[in-house]
């Protein structure tokens, strides 16, 4: 045995739009103000006093803005998982995003990507599940008003309505269409192994599914 061995590198998995929570294993990535916020020293304990935000944010997060170019290089990744983030980018930003992920991942990666199914709510209005008057709160697709005049003015920082809407086939198409082979996954259901680490329940509800393999 050559002692002289380096051990093994831990594989990169990326979960891009992390929210708060910090999933162990990962790279946990977001921009959002609250993961910003937590990054700057004492806000936590002064945001705590003056009750501002809610600020439950790991300190851990990555800050990147995933409209930009990566930092990470290309073939560099194993998986990437990337849940309610895809939809608040407008179509020609998704496709850049989704091409930058493309290049990231390594041959034989993985990308898993969870939105809101444009079809599930649909059919829930269609049905009568979903009062017309409810249609547009669930399409989550305008700034809402806030009382906060501090709120008000930080609406483009706290706020984030879709900006594409999507179903199973047209996010399977958006994934071929970046160079992977795609296909719909059910909830739970994929090639990354630990999957369970990362991926929660509610945010597969309504939701469409789909993962891309770079070849």
């Amino acid at each position: 045995m050559n002692s002289n061995a380096r051990p093994a590198e831990r594989e990169l998995k990326l979960n891009l739009g992390s929210g708060p929570r910090f999933a162990d294993g990962w790279v946990n990535v977001d921009f959002a103000l609250g993961a910003c916020l937590a990054k700057v020293p004492g806000f936590r304990s002064l945001n705590r006093r003056l009750g501002l935000f809610r600020l439950d944010w790991d300190h851990r997060i990555r800050l990147h803005d995933l409209t930009r170019p990566f930092p990470w290089p290309g073939r560099s990744a194993a998986a990437i998982y990337c849940s309610h983030t895809l939809e608040h980018m407008t179509r020609q930003r998704g496709g850049i995003f989704l091409t930058e992920c493309a290049r990231v991942l390594r041959p034989g990666g993985v990308l898993r990507v969870v939105v809101p199914d444009l079809a599930a709510i649909v059919e829930r209005y269609r049905s009568g599940a979903l009062p017309a008057d409810e249609l547009v709160d669930a399409l989550d697709v305008l700034h809402t008003d806030n009382p906060s005049l501090l709120k008000r003015r930080l609406a483009s920082w706290v706020q984030h309505p879709h900006r594409c809407m999507y179903d199973t086939p047209s996010l399977v198409r958006a994934l071929h269409d970046v160079g992977l082979t795609a296909a719909p996954r059910a909830p739970f259901d994929s090639d990354i192994p630990d999957l369970r680490a990362i991926e929660r329940e509610d945010r597969t509800r309504d939701a469409a599914i789909a993962e891309g393999r770079k070849v």
